[in-house]
């Protein structure tokens, strides 16, 4: 019988993803999850346009991932992605990418909600709303979807939020966050990604069209901490942390 693990993804490392010193930018990692996990969802009839039937839609909380072997740009890299765990409310999924000789590039998980679209809501009931595959409890590196810390944040630069940010679910979409933490690296630090070993992102609330966002930047040990505070709602939109 096949299962999720048994289906196996093409995606291509376009150049646009990888910075002046040939590294792939922080992103670039959100954009090949976003491709596998789009044709997966198709695969299994669990996309927008069929979760959208019953009212919910994906909404990703958190993405951590561990690199092994850096990522070549312009090449073909083969990659798999599997549903591992359901605790209310939030749906554990795994990801793989390798090369083309099978070593493993990067690994890792992300943690994702339904929200009901109408009223802004998660989903916390016991069964999922509709049919998914069972989830296969084999997991590719320690993870939670939520991250505490309590470091003094130096602020970077104030941003706005344009309409090209925003998604079909009227908010922006998650791949910015990335952009926006990426673009206030300084010359140093996006050198320094060649040493990135562990990369988390948390999405902690909405950014809308017109609100304003400041960018932290914190330091502890070997990571680097960027933050997102929302200026209108007073609250924090995202975190990420990189470990060096």
């Amino acid at each position: 019988m096949t299962t999720e693990r048994d289906c196996i993804y093409e995606v291509q490392t376009e150049v646009s993803l990888f910075n002046e010193n040939n590294i792939l930018k922080p992103y670039g990692y959100q954009m090949l999850f976003e491709q596998i996990a789009e044709q997966h969802l198709n695969r299994y009839h669990l996309n927008v346009d069929e979760t959208m039937k019953y009212g919910y839609a994906w909404a990703l909380i958190s993405l951590e991932i561990e690199q092994i072997n850096p990522v070549p740009p312009c090449e073909t890299i083969y990659a798999r992605t599997w549903h591992s765990q359901y605790k209310r409310p939030y749906f554990r999924r795994e990801m793989e990418f390798r090369n083309t000789a099978g070593d493993l590039l990067f690994h890792g998980s992300s943690f994702s909600v339904l929200l009901e679209i109408e009223k802004r809501t998660i989903y916390r009931k016991k069964e999922s709303p509709f049919t998914s595959p069972a989830p296969e409890e084999l997991f590719t590196i320690e993870a939670s979807p939520t991250f505490k810390n309590h470091l003094s944040f130096e602020n970077i630069e104030e941003r706005k939020v344009y309409h090209s940010y925003i998604d079909p679910l009227g908010h922006v979409n998650n791949c910015r966050y990335g952009e926006f933490a990426y673009d206030a690296f300084s010359k140093e630090e996006k050198k320094r990604l060649s040493e990135m070993k562990r990369m988390e992102i948390y999405f902690i609330s909405e950014l809308r069209p017109d609100d304003t966002f400041t960018i932290g930047k914190a330091y502890e040990d070997n990571k680097l901490f960027i933050r997102g505070h929302n200026n209108i709602k007073n609250d924090n939109a995202f975190d990420i942390v990189m470990c060096f």
